[in-house]
């Protein structure tokens, strides 16, 4: 039997395994309620994760994806890049699930070939590196908003002072003039 079809077989099992070691990656408090709370609304969390990793299995397992990567674990990571996670912490989920299909598979070893592992293992490493992309582009665009933010209120504090002087378009700039 192929390595996928042994791990699409068990794929529950395993993103079940996943999500609760994710889901460990957080304070003991907010993972017991991210674990047990159900509802999407109430948890929107532990909803956004149960989902995210279910469609990275999915693109794990199939060759041909038909959604980027990208797009596929953006979900996850843009939750993790506004919390206080640092990069490692935030893309570091991914290689959790490493030793969970080792472990889930470790009785099958005979039925496993070597490559069909490492193949797998190297598509966990080439997801890590995406995710990593995807965290960074999320913190650059919260940096710019708080930069953006930060500039808008000095610049209307100035204003209120009188000491910003709007220049009219048509009119030359007497720097320059």
């Amino acid at each position: 039997m192929e390595f996928t079809a042994l791990l699409d077989k068990k794929k529950e099992t395993v993103v079940e395994a996943w999500f609760e070691q994710v889901i460990q990656t957080y304070a003991p408090d907010t993972a017991i309620f991210y674990q047990n709370q159900k509802d999407a609304f109430a948890n929107p969390v532990g909803s956004t994760t149960k989902k995210t990793l279910i469609k990275l299995f999915d693109a794990l397992l199939d060759l041909q994806e038909d959604e980027p990567l990208a797009d596929i674990i953006d979900p996850l990571i843009r939750v993790r890049a506004v919390q206080n996670f640092t990069p490692s912490q935030a893309v570091g989920f991914v290689y959790l699930l490493k030793p969970i299909v080792r472990k889930h598979f470790g009785k099958n070893q005979k039925k496993l070939k070597l490559d069909e592992l490492l193949e797998l293992e190297s598509r966990i490493d080439g997801m890590a590196l995406i995710g990593f992309d995807v965290f960074m582009a999320c913190r650059e665009q919260i940096y710019s908003m708080k930069s953006n933010t930060e500039r808008n209120t000095i610049y209307k504090a100035f204003a209120r002072a009188g000491l910003i002087k709007e220049v009219p378009a048509d009119e030359p700039d007497p720097k320059f003039v």
